[in-house]
């Protein structure tokens, strides 16, 4: 959905499907502090900025690669550009 800011925002479900995670993995980033419900989203429906959850796969991708003890560098479509 697109907010009177003219940004779009996605629900749990449609930021998994979007960014091929299952929602879960939503819930884990907000958990880990990566992602941050957009103001007055409701508690038990969060809703997130797009440009959030994408922020928040690079972060979370970045952390696995830190801990994973491999120094590898590997692409990811989602952030190429």
């Amino acid at each position: 959905m697109i907010g009177p800011d003219g940004e779009e925002y996605w629900t749990t479900k449609q930021a998994a499907t979007a960014m091929e995670v299952s929602p879960s993995t939503i819930s884990t980033w907000r958990t880990n502090g990566y992602l941050t419900p957009a103001d007055g989203s409701p508690p038990r429906r969060p809703i997130y900025r797009r440009s959030d959850v994408v922020k928040a796969e690079r972060l979370a991708y970045e952390a696995a690669l830190r801990t994973s003890g491999s120094m590898k560098r590997t692409s990811r479509a989602a952030f190429a550009g």
